[in-house]
């Protein structure tokens, strides 16, 4: 694998280990590479659920919307007497 880095990113890596942190450039790379995959978020919602997956959840606010726009449509629709 050949991976291009910006000259002041390779800079600082190569500096690194020189120091001795690092055994080599694949050691610092793999390190920030397990060191991403540990920060990042475990639990990713499936894409294409659009909104109602996103609030796979929260069952009971998703609930309460749906009861709300219920009673909404049960209301008779009035027009202003101005109109």
């Amino acid at each position: 694998m050949t991976i291009r880095l910006p000259k002041d990113v390779e800079s600082s890596i190569n500096a690194e280990v020189l120091s001795g942190h690092f055994a080599s450039v694949d050691d610092a790379i793999a390190e920030a590479w397990r060191t991403f995959l540990r920060q990042k978020p475990h639990a990713q919602h499936p894409t294409g659920l659009g909104s109602i997956g996103a609030m796979r959840d929260a069952a009971d606010e998703l609930d309460e919307a749906v009861e709300h726009a219920m009673n909404l449509r049960q209301q008779p629709w009035r027009i202003p007497a101005s109109e």
